[in-house]
């Protein structure tokens, strides 16, 4: 490597360091404990014994440089760390601010219904929205520590008794 790239390349991180402490839109209490990762959102849609899940995320500067540097995929540790007490967490879709995860095995058949226990979050997120299969709503929680106790058809026609069971 020659004298010119070194220079160019020490420069871009400069930069990027000098960009993450002046910019005013970082709060470094966001990053507390070493953590280079903010979670904003967490949607989780139930399907079966299964749940897809969406993250929006964003990255302390220094990350983001080193995800720039050497991409997204370095991401994926990380990310499923938040989901680390659930059986199964595979990553489908990974970018800079955003990834989609397939949880499976996560609920378990209750008669007609599916039941899924609370799990904790191994990083607590802003917000997490709970959608419910066959439009039966949603649910959202600020700052939740942990997943929701949900109760849930397993066909569009157990809707119906699965809300005689709630309302009861």
């Amino acid at each position: 490597m020659n004298l010119k790239s070194i220079i160019i390349i020490a420069f871009i991180i400069s930069a990027v360091l000098l960009a993450g402490k002046v910019s005013p839109a970082m709060n470094s209490e966001q990053y507390r404990e070493g953590r280079y990762i903010h979670v904003d959102d967490i949607v989780m849609e139930f399907s079966g014994a299964n749940a897809t899940v969406d993250v929006e995320y964003h990255l302390s500067p220094l990350a983001n440089a080193y995800i720039f540097l050497f991409g997204s995929k370095n991401l994926e540790p990380k990310v499923k760390e938040i989901f680390f007490k659930f059986p199964e967490v595979k990553v489908q879709k990974i970018g800079i601010n955003s990834a989609t995860l397939q949880l499976t095995n996560i609920s378990w058949k209750y008669g007609n219904d599916y039941m899924h226990n609370s799990t904790k979050f191994g990083l607590r997120p802003d917000i997490l929205t709970v959608v419910f299969p066959y439009n039966q709503g949603t649910r959202k929680l600020q700052n939740p520590d942990s997943t929701l106790s949900v109760f849930y058809p397993d066909h569009p026609e157990n809707q119906k008794n699965t809300t005689k069971k709630l309302n009861r």
